[in-house]
């Protein structure tokens, strides 16, 4: 069996580790009950990392920044009201949170390639899978003092149908005593509370698991390699599609394809402003395609090694023209239309592709090559755009550039505004001084739409909720 397909263990589960996953499962139900991202999210999320720096199984530098990491994210579930913005923070604390059980004892994220990355994610999969018999086995090692309340246990199962008859018999006789039964249980909400601790505690029994296990060695590629002559040929493909994409660019912005956009009634204002989103599956694709062929190609001769180096830097090159295009394409569709939040994130997607084909050039022209570094690199340039995003308000952002755009257009989609979350809020009311009357209307009508109370259970506060009732009460 293949080392990332064990789950052999370097240590095994204690009574706090067994605690831990019971106070995560706790906290946990809280969070679900609520449905809704708030405190009681951040607490469970966050408990997570302390637990494996304070139980000691992180003991990696690197598993205990990937840990802090996690921390961080956690914190912004409390912060945040909006979707864009809470979903990608809890799988990156998720996603930090693995990698840190990953790499508890050995390894770091500055140092591991593609393969080991997969092969890592099928290792944590396989031991997170196990976390349940894992996390009771103190309950298993302590068998012989559980053994010890067998008499205790007996004497109950006796004594209970006597119990039942005679309290039945005395609650016939006497109403004042029947009421003492009279408990009022929600049995649905008491499963649902069981099904939500059971679930937050078989979480964290499988991340705990994935950090006590016996850790990875160094993995590189398959042995297996794709010839130089296949690996060079679909790289010539793809440069001579990019290439020709890239005439079209210039004939574009000259009058050479007047004609050939009058033919598919195309106005070259709806030219410009079209295809964006087309383009970034292209740039994805393509970065995706360079890098599985770089792992995959064999290039054992020196010229077979500089023919696809050189044909992939053309093609990563011609693809940050291809980034480049979408995003000029996608400024003018905003100059006319103005933003929204998936065109703000496809401006975003666009600069992180275009950083990772930078980061990828670097890494196939053979930059730093005593280390693997490119994974590493692409993860912490998503982290860091991500954590950028949260400090920045994405939300607030949109309204501030709608507001702007307004003002020279005199044109508005406010429903649209009125549609973002809690984040935009305080943004939208400050910023309706800069609008004309009309406008400044539709933004007090969708703005304070919203509750100007708020008394949200301790387990759901949010503080951007809470914000914007503020907001409300004051502007409003």
């Amino acid at each position: 069996m293949p080392a990332w397909a064990s789950i052999k263990l370097r240590a095994d589960a204690t009574w706090p580790l067994l605690g831990a996953a019971l106070v995560v499962g706790l906290i946990g139900d809280q969070a679900l009950r609520t449905g809704t991202f708030g405190l009681a999210a951040s607490v469970a999320v966050a408990l997570l990392p302390l637990v494996l720096i304070l139980t000691g199984l992180s003991r990696s530098s690197s598993s205990r920044l990937l840990a802090i990491g996690g921390l961080a994210f956690a914190a912004w579930l409390t912060v945040r009201a909006s979707p864009w913005l809470l979903w990608p923070d809890l799988a990156a604390a998720l996603i930090l949170l693995g990698l840190s059980a990953s790499f508890a004892s050995r390894g770091s994220l500055a140092d591991v390639g593609v393969a080991e990355a997969i092969a890592r994610a099928v290792h944590a999969v396989a031991n997170g899978s196990a976390g349940s018999p894992f996390i009771v086995k103190p309950l298993v090692r302590g068998r012989a003092r559980i053994s010890l309340a067998a008499p205790i246990a007996r004497g109950l199962l006796i004594a209970a149908p006597i119990a039942v008859v005679l309290a039945l018999l005395l609650a016939a006789a006497d109403p004042i005593f029947a009421s003492f039964f009279n408990v009022n249980v929600d049995f649905g909400q008491l499963a649902g509370d069981v099904i939500f601790v059971l679930a937050g505690s078989l979480f964290a029994a499988g991340l705990l698991r994935v950090a006590s296990a016996e850790p990875l060695e160094r993995i590189d590629g398959p042995s297996w390699r794709l010839g130089a002559t296949e690996g060079l040929i679909v790289l010539a493909i793809l440069d001579a599609i990019f290439a020709a994409f890239a005439v079209a660019q210039v004939l574009g912005v000259t009058s050479a394809a007047d004609e050939t956009l009058r033919a598919a009634g195309v106005t070259y204002a709806e030219y410009a402003r079209s295809g964006f989103f087309e383009l970034l599956w292209v740039a994805g694709i393509t970065a995706v395609v360079i890098i599985v062929f770089s792992r995959i190609t064999s290039m054992r001769d020196l010229r077979s090694r500089r023919s696809f180096i050189f044909l992939a830097e053309v093609g990563i090159g011609l693809t940050l023209l291809i980034v480049f295009v979408a995003f000029r394409r996608l400024s003018f569709y905003e100059e006319a239309f103005g933003f929204t939040m998936l065109r703000l994130y496809s401006h975003i997607f666009a600069v992180w592709i275009a950083l990772v084909l930078i980061f990828l050039a670097a890494d196939i022209a053979g930059l730093y090559r005593r280390r693997r570094w490119f994974v590493g690199a692409t993860v912490a340039s998503a982290t860091a755009i991500l954590l950028l995003l949260n400090v920045a308000n994405p939300e607030a952002l949109v309204v501030s550039l709608n507001i702007e755009h307004a003002s020279s257009s005199h044109k508005l989609d406010a429903d649209y505004l009125g549609q973002l979350s809690n984040d935009a809020i305080p943004t939208l009311l400050v910023s309706r001084s800069q609008l004309e009357p009309g406008l400044r209307s539709q933004i007090a009508r969708v703005a304070c739409a919203g509750s100007r109370d708020y008394s949200a259970p301790i387990a759901a506060y949010n503080l951007a909720d809470a914000g914007a009732a503020a907001a409300r009460r004051a502007g409003c």
